[in-house]
C-alpha cells in the first residue's frame, strides 16, 4: 500500500510541473504484447507503450518518459524493478521506489532483429529474451548482454525462430515448431556456464504430451483484461498529416480518412473528413500534404480521388465539398469522376486556398475563396501530376508565386521538377485566376519536391525531395543547395517547417529530426540538431511535422501516433508587451519552491526586453536578456549569479522594453 501511495505522489507532482516536461507523446496503448500482475492489476507492454493499469494507477509511459523507446514486446519484474524489452531489444528499467524509468541498454537496437512478442523472463540476476534469430541474455546487475546463442541442438534459430520460452525449476524450455529443447541452467553461476553457448548442450524433448506444464500460464488472451483508456482522449491511429491552427495546438488527420484537434493536452473527439473514406496508403506513398488551415478556423482537406472540403471550427464543421460527380465542379479528374491532388495550401493573401489538381497531358490550378467561391485554371503544369505546394506574393508585380512539384510519377521518389507559376490574384480579377508567366526549375538529382517552407527573415522558398535539401535564390533565379550542414547526415526526407527563429526543421524516414540553424544567418551554413527516441520521440520515422508558434510546440506525426515538443523558443512573441498582447506578464508557479519545481516562470515578455530579479534589499540577484528570453519566456532556478540557491522570502522581478516596465512580487519557499 505504502508503494502504490509513493507512486501516485509522484505522478501528482509530475503533473504539477508538467512544464518541465517538454515532450509528450500521443498513441494509443494497442496491441498489446505481453502482461504480468501487478497491485491487483497489469502492466502491459504494448506498441503505443507500457502502461499501468491497477485499480489505483492509470498511466501510460512511452519514450518521452525515459523508456527510449515506445512499441514493447515484453515486461516482467524483479523485487525492486520492471523491466521493459521494446520491439528491437533495448531494455529500460522502471525504479519501484522512484516510480521512473531510464534505459539501461541499447545495444541490440542496431541489428533491427524484433523481439518474439511476450517471450522475455526473469530467473534471479537474468533476464531471458527471445529474438527472432537467437536467445539472449542479459544480466540485469550489469545491465549487459552476457550472451546470445543462435543455434540449439541441431537447429538453427536463424531458420527456426524461437515461439516459446519457459523455466521450470532450473530448467529452460525453447520451443520450436513442434520441438521442445531443455537445458538445465545455474542461473546463480550462469557466467561461469561456458557450455551454455554450446548446441549440443541442449536437450530435445519427446513424448512429452500436454506442452501447458512445461510452458506455464502466459496471459494469451488480453481482451479479457480490464484497463481504462483515458489517454488524453487519443482516438486517431496511423497519422500521416498535421497543421498548426491559429488559436493554437494543430489538426491531424490518418489514412483512413479521419482528423482531430489537440492543444497539446488532450483530443477533441476524431471526425472523417468525408464519409468515413480516406487516403490510405496514397498517403504514405505519394507524401501527401493535404491539410491547409486559415487564421478564422477555416481548414481545406483533398481525400484522395474524392474531392475537396472546405470545413470551418478547425475541422468540425464542414462548409462545402467540392467533388467531381457534382456537375458544376470545374476540378481535374485524372480518371472519370475521381480527382486527385498531393497538396493543399494557404493562398498568399490569406483570402483563401490553392490547390495543384492532376490531369493529363498537364495539371491545373484551383484556387477556393474563403466563402467556398472556386476558380480552375487547368493545363498550367509542366506535367500532368501535380505534387506539394506552395504560394507567396511577388513583391515587385503583387501577383502570386505558386510552387508546384511537378512530378513524372505520383511517388515523389522518382522524377520531377519545380514549376514556380505567377497567377493574378483573384482579388484583382474578379475573383478569378489568371496565368500571367510559368518557369520550370530542373533539380539536379531529378527528383520532385516532396514539401515546402519559407524562410520567416526574408521569403526564400526552401524545398526538400526525398534526399536533398535546396533553396530558392531569387537574385540568381536558381535552386542552390547549403554549402555546409554540419551534422545533418545522410537521410530520406518526408517534411520540411520553420519556427520564429528562422531554423528549418526536417523530418525523415528513420532518423528522426533535424533542427537546422543558419551560422552568422547564412543559409549556406547550417547546423544541425538531431532528435530521435533517445530525446522522447515516439519513433525515428516521423512522416510530418508542424511547428505550432501560439503555444511554442513542434509536432511529429508517426504511424503509430504523435509526438509533441514543447520549447520556448518556438513561441511567437512578437506581440508580448504590445498594446495587442494576448496576454499580461506574469510570473508562475507563485510561491515559488526551488526544491520541488525546477524553475520559475516569467511569461508574456518580449524577446528584447531584460528581466531583473531582485531581493527584499534592493540587491540585483539574477538577470535574463536575449537568448534567455527567446520565446517570450525567463526561467529562473532560484539561484544568484554565482549558482548559489538563494534565501526564502519576497523578491521583486522587473520586465523593460524601452520605455514599458513591468514588475511584481515573487515569494520563494525553501
Amino acid at each position: 500500500m505504502v508503494q502504490v501511495l509513493r507512486i501516485i505522489f509522484v505522478l501528482l507532482f509530475m503533473a504539477g510541473v508538467s512544464l518541465a516536461d517538454e515532450w509528450k507523446v500521443f498513441s494509443r496503448p494497442s496491441p498489446v504484447y505481453a502482461a504480468i500482475p501487478y497491485e491487483s492489476g497489469y502492466i502491459l507492454a504494448t506498441a503505443g507503450g507500457i502502461q499501468f493499469s491497477t485499480p489505483k494507477i492509470n498511466k501510460l509511459y512511452t519514450s518521452a518518459d525515459g523508456l527510449g523507446a515506445t512499441s514493447f514486446y515484453g515486461v516482467v519484474q524483479t523485487d525492486s524493478k520492471v523491466y521493459g524489452i521494446s520491439e528491437y531489444g533495448l531494455v529500460a528499467a522502471y525504479d519501484k521506489k522512484s516510480a521512473r524509468w531510464s534505459v539501461v541498454n541499447r545495444s541490440y537496437l542496431n541489428s533491427r532483429v524484433h523481439v518474439v512478442p511476450g517471450q522475455v523472463l526473469a530467473q534471479k540476476n537474468v533476464l531471458v529474451i527471445a529474438f527472432e534469430n537467437r536467445l539472449a541474455f542479459f544480466d540485469i546487475e550489469q545491465n549487459g548482454y552476457l550472451l546470445t546463442i543462435d543455434r540449439i541442438g541441431t537447429v538453427s534459430l536463424i531458420n527456426k525462430s524461437p515461439e516459446k520460452i519457459s523455466i521450470v525449476q532450473d530448467t529452460l524450455f525453447v520451443l520450436l515448431e513442434k520441438d521442445i529443447y531443455a537445458r538445465k541452467i545455474d542461473w546463480d553461476n550462469i557466467a561461469k556456464d561456458i557450455r551454455l553457448a554450446d548446441p549440443l548442450s541442449w536437450t530435445k524433448k519427446t513424448g512429452m504430451g500436454n506442452l501447458t506444464q512445461y510452458f506455464k500460464d502466459q496471459i494469451t488472451d488480453f481482451s479479457t483484461i480490464k484497463r481504462e483508456t483515458i489517454f488524453e482522449n487519443y482516438t486517431l491511429g496511423n497519422v500521416y498529416e498535421m497543421t498548426a491552427v491559429s488559436k493554437g495546438g494543430i489538426v491531424a488527420a490518418t489514412t483512413n480518412g479521419k482528423m482531430a484537434y489537440s492543444d497539446g493536452k488532450s483530443w477533441q473527439n476524431g471526425t472523417h473528413i468525408w464519409k468515413g473514406v480516406g487516403s490510405y496508403t496514397a498517403a504514405y506513398d505519394y507524401r501527401m500534404k493535404i491539410l491547409s488551415s486559415l487564421d478564422d478556423g477555416l481548414l481545406l482537406a483533398h481525400v484522395w480521388g474524392k474531392g475537396l472540403f472546405l470545413y470551418k471550427d478547425d475541422g468540425y464543421t464542414l462548409l462545402k465539398a467540392f467533388t467531381p460527380l457534382d456537375e458544376n465542379s470545374c476540378l481535374d479528374e485524372y480518371i472519370d469522376d475521381y480527382t486527385v491532388a498531393v497538396g493543399t495550401a494557404v493562398a498568399p493573401d490569406s483570402s483563401g486556398f490553392l490547390v495543384a489538381t492532376s490531369k493529363q497531358p498537364a495539371y491545373g490550378l484551383v484556387y477556393i475563396s474563403k466563402n467556398g467561391d472556386i476558380s480552375c485554371l487547368p493545363g498550367v503544369g509542366s506535367s500532368s501530376i501535380a505534387g506539394t505546394l506552395a504560394a507567396k506574393i511577388d513583391s515587385k508585380t503583387g501577383n502570386w508565386i505558386v510552387y508546384v512539384s511537378s512530378r513524372d510519377a505520383f511517388f515523389a521518389s522518382q522524377g520531377g521538377s519545380l514549376d514556380a507559376i505567377r497567377v493574378r490574384p483573384p482579388s484583382k480579377n474578379g475573383g478569378r485566376l489568371m496565368l500571367s508567366e510559368k518557369k520550370n526549375y530542373k533539380i539536379l538529382e531529378n527528383r520532385a519536391p516532396v514539401d515546402f517552407a519559407f524562410d520567416r527573415d526574408d521569403g526564400f522558398l526552401w524545398m526538400i525531395t526525398v534526399g536533398k535539401l535546396s533553396y530558392m535564390d531569387e537574385d540568381l533565379d536558381t535552386l542552390m543547395q547549403p554549402s555546409s550542414t554540419k551534422g545533418l547526415m545522410g537521410a530520406e526526407y518526408t517534411s520540411i517547417d520553420r519556427d520564429v527563429q528562422g531554423n528549418i526543421w526536417l523530418g525523415t524516414t528513420d532518423k528522426g529530426v533535424f533542427r537546422l540553424k543558419k551560422r552568422y544567418r547564412s543559409k549556406d551554413t547550417l547546423e544541425a540538431e538531431q532528435f530521435t527516441t533517445k530525446d522522447g520521440l515516439l519513433n525515428n520515422k516521423v512522416l510530418d511535422l508542424a511547428i505550432d508558434p501560439v503555444l511554442g510546440m513542434a509536432w511529429f506525426a508517426h504511424e503509430g501516433g504523435i509526438t509533441r515538443y514543447t520549447r520556448n523558443d518556438l513561441k511567437n512573441a512578437e506581440k508580448f508587451m504590445t498594446s495587442s498582447a494576448p496576454a499580461d506578464v506574469k510570473a508562475y508557479p507563485n510561491p515559488f519552491r526551488p526544491k520541488q519545481g525546477k524553475h520559475l516562470y516569467i511569461d508574456n515578455i518580449s524577446e528584447d526586453s531584460f528581466v531583473s530579479i531582485f531581493n527584499r534589499g534592493g540587491a540585483l540577484v539574477r538577470s535574463f536578456y536575449d537568448s534567455d528570453v527567446l520565446g517570450g519566456r525567463a526561467e529562473w532556478d532560484g539561484t544568484d549569479a554565482n549558482g548559489k540557491l538563494v534565501a526564502p522570502g519576497v523578491y521583486h522581478y522587473v520586465v523593460r522594453k524601452g520605455s514599458k516596465k513591468k514588475s511584481g512580487k515573487i515569494i520563494l519557499i525553501h
